[in-house]
């Protein structure tokens, strides 16, 4: 991955948190709903994450937006079946967010290496929730840096995923997602850090009872793999992210729900045989 080091200096980041802390005292007092993510909003457990992570609310999602990281620590969203498919076309820009303290714009990602990668698809959002939150996905606050492998190939087929497999089978599935940066990323831009992976929780209920499923993709894959690959327990998955990515669940049935590692009802394997949809871009190109 190709990307220059570059940092504010420690007075440009303590002023970047403390104006941070701000916005999370604002958010303490006037909390968004929450309506997007399951079992609440993740609630972070390293000093990091609770000083530089405020929470937006958007139409149709929601992102724990880092300041810190100059880009999303964390997007909730919930998929239903889409009863009349087709396309919805791509908006033709990336717009600022101007609730974020880092105006990060499409010009900062500029012969980077890297794509503006969603977390919140534009598919998804454009389909079940209008040209708002097509919109709103579109903006920098919903973007992260992602290998053109993983964004046009891996991600793309999980995306399509939920919304032609996933949510038909129990109407109705939650998606949280979003970047491992790792102790010390590197950075492009003005300090925009580079994850070494990206999670994706998936939850759906049985009756009461979630059943739920973690995938963490390296930035390094091929494109082709097959998701089973990249199943981890959510305990592991917050470990590593500094989240607990599920805070108001009961704790025994957290617990329990969080170490295990259950793929029995998950459709794995016909996510795996789906194509993806920008594959012939890749067709003369050697993956190491």
């Amino acid at each position: 991955m190709r990307a220059a080091r570059r940092s504010l200096g420690p007075s440009g980041w303590l002023a970047a948190l403390l104006v941070s802390l701000g916005l999370g005292a604002v958010w303490f007092f006037v909390p968004p709903a929450n309506q997007h993510v399951f079992a609440g909003f993740p609630q972070a457990q390293n000093w990091l994450n609770r000083l530089s992570v405020h929470v937006l609310d958007k139409p149709g999602f929601a992102v724990g937006y880092s300041e810190w990281h100059a880009g999303p620590a964390w997007v909730g969203y919930r998929v239903r079946r889409v009863r009349e498919h087709g396309g919805t076309g791509r908006l033709d820009y990336f717009s600022v967010d101007q609730r974020t303290l880092r105006r990060i714009s499409t010009d900062d990602y500029r012969n980077s290496g890297f794509d503006r990668g969603h977390l919140a698809p534009n598919y998804a959002m454009a389909k079940l929730h209008g040209k708002a939150a097509q919109h709103a996905s579109f903006e920098l606050s919903n973007i992260s840096p992602q290998v053109p492998r993983l964004n046009q190939l891996l991600w793309q087929r999980l995306e399509e995923a939920e919304v032609d497999l996933l949510a038909p089978l129990k109407g109705e599935l939650w998606v949280l997602t979003g970047p491992v940066y790792g102790a010390k990323p590197q950075r492009f831009g003005p300090a925009i850090s580079i994850p070494t992976a990206f999670f994706r929780v998936w939850v759906r209920l049985e009756g009461d009872q979630p059943q739920v499923l973690a995938l963490r993709v390296p930035q390094t894959v091929c494109g082709f793999e097959d998701p089973s690959r990249f199943v981890v327990s959510i305990d592991a998955l917050e470990a590593e992210v500094g989240w607990d990515l599920m805070p108001d669940l009961d704790d025994a049935q957290e617990a329990q729900l969080e170490a295990k590692v259950d793929t029995a009802a998950w459709p794995l394997a016909d996510i795996a045989r789906r194509p993806a949809r920008y594959s012939e871009r890749f067709s003369r190109q050697g993956c190491d």
